[in-house]
């Protein structure tokens, strides 16, 4: 096990152990592996070079912004721990490049529609002491355009942290950028796109005395992360590995024009605003 490290961002770079343990049957493939640090790692291949750039991207995005995510590495895959079993549901050829893997918690809890009765209970609600996390990822999906973060999918974790509070944890941010769209320009998630249109987020916030000032913190905040954000873009790109033979100066300035115009911020903060003046506290 090394590290690659570069200014403020570093990114571990592991190796699997063994074989394979399981396939999640979503669309970009992930592999459950253990690696040589002996903890298991969801890892994302080469199968489709841009959801791993957008994984990546967004994961050090998400340190600047303060949310939590689970931490990241490149993962290589040994040939021999591809099972016969999994081809061509896989293939050997997506792991010649390195892989990007997520720490795989076995306390985390998913959120979906079976676990929102437990948020209707005060008392569960009371253990998450930044329910402010919530919001803040609703606005940075609003920002990088994920499409795959909504009421059907929430791609969300809650884990006890070291404060032994529960904490909200942002997963899977392989669809954003309109869902790799960067060619095309950018355009406002839809209602049915954000998770600021379910029942999670009235029962957080509807009746939430501080529900505007919050709002008002967080659009503060999201104006100096988005500033340093665009600062720390070309040391994030540094790390993108030469084997994922992507034009990172087009990249680049595709982000940059993407992501940072005052008039995309300006557009977010609208329809962060309106959305949880229809949604949440109408």
């Amino acid at each position: 096990m090394y590290i690659i490290t570069f200014c403020y961002f570093w990114m571990k770079v592991l190796q699997t152990i063994e074989s394979i343990h399981s396939v999640y049957e979503t669309g970009s493939r992930p592999v459950l592996v253990t690696c040589d640090d002996r903890n298991w790692w969801v890892c994302k291949s080469g199968y489709q070079p841009s959801v791993i750039f957008n994984e990546l991207i967004a994961a050090q995005f998400a340190k600047i912004w303060g949310i939590r995510v689970p931490d990241s590495a490149f993962i290589q895959v040994q040939e021999q721990h591809i099972p016969a079993e999994y081809i061509p549901f896989i293939q050997k050829s997506w792991f010649k490049k390195e892989c990007f893997g997520s720490f795989y918690s076995e306390t985390a809890k998913e959120f979906d529609h079976a676990t929102l009765p437990m948020f209707r209970e005060r008392n569960f609600r009371n253990k998450f002491k930044n329910k402010s996390d919530f919001l803040k990822i609703a606005l940075f999906d609003l920002w990088l355009g994920n499409e795959d973060r909504n009421y059907n999918n929430f791609n969300l974790l809650f884990d006890t942290g070291a404060d032994g509070n529960y904490h909200f944890f942002a997963i899977d941010h392989g669809a954003i950028f309109n869902t790799s769209s960067l060619d095309y320009g950018m355009c406002q998630l839809t209602e049915d796109d954000s998770i600021l249109k379910t029942d999670l987020a009235k029962v957080l916030f509807s009746k939430n005395t501080a529900t505007h000032r919050i709002v008002d913190e967080l659009i503060e905040m999201y104006y100096l992360c988005t500033l340093e954000c665009k600062d720390k873009l070309p040391e994030i790109l540094a790390l993108v590995p030469q084997s994922w033979n992507l034009n990172m100066e087009d990249l680049g300035k595709k982000i940059s024009d993407a992501l940072f115009s005052d008039q995309w911020l300006a557009a977010c903060e609208d329809t962060f605003r309106n959305y949880i003046k229809y949604f949440i506290l109408n």
